[in-house]
């Protein structure tokens, strides 16, 4: 989280009582969340995190990183859940993210290193992208019994825009798919 009277961002965590100089580049932090959903990941796989030693303690490192990451917020007061929650995906969406940003604060994300807290606040700033368009239909909910043809047209567009579950990379047909590919030899 920004805190406007300091005259810059954090740079460090602290871990039992000693600070580590982390890599404060969004491009850092989003590579850390990709890794966090990997259920093959070990402790030692986030040490790129750390711009010079790194703790001992892997475990409590993983924990300040995560915390950092992941500010405490004032507000909103709460938050409603939408089942799985997520409503946006760093890998797939990076075009319209990559859009948002150019269109709405002149920022290209590829060439810039802004720090995470920075990016987290400019992205939760956008407004009228079509990244905030997608979000809105994933997280469109019908509420009344009727169904229209808006209902069936704004139904059309969340599963449109869902992003994929665990389930969808375990379907069946999906592996069958993914290793005859593998089977095919490129010339």
């Amino acid at each position: 989280m920004i805190d406007l009277k300091k005259t810059g961002l954090p740079e460090s965590i602290e871990v039992e009582g000693s600070l580590y100089y982390i890599q404060t580049s969004f491009k850092y932090w989003l590579r850390f969340l990709e890794l966090l959903e990997n259920k093959d990941v070990t402790l030692n796989d986030f040490d790129f995190m750390y711009r010079n030693s790194k703790p001992s303690n892997k475990q409590d490192g993983l924990l300040a990183l995560m915390q950092f990451c992941n500010p405490p917020e004032a507000l909103p007061r709460f938050k409603e859940s939408d089942g799985d929650g997520k409503i946006v995906d760093y890998i797939i969406d990076a075009d319209y993210i990559y859009v948002a940003f150019m269109e709405q604060y002149g920022i290209d994300l590829i060439t810039s290193d802004i720090h995470w807290y920075k990016f987290q606040a400019l992205f939760r700033g956008l407004h009228d992208t079509k990244l905030n368009e997608i979000i809105g239909y994933r997280l469109y909910k019908h509420t009344s019994g009727k169904k229209d043809s808006y209902v069936r047209h704004m139904e059309k567009l969340r599963s449109a825009w869902e992003l994929p579950t665990d389930e969808d990379e375990n379907d069946e047909d999906l592996k069958d798919f993914e290793s005859k590919l593998r089977g095919i030899q490129c010339e």
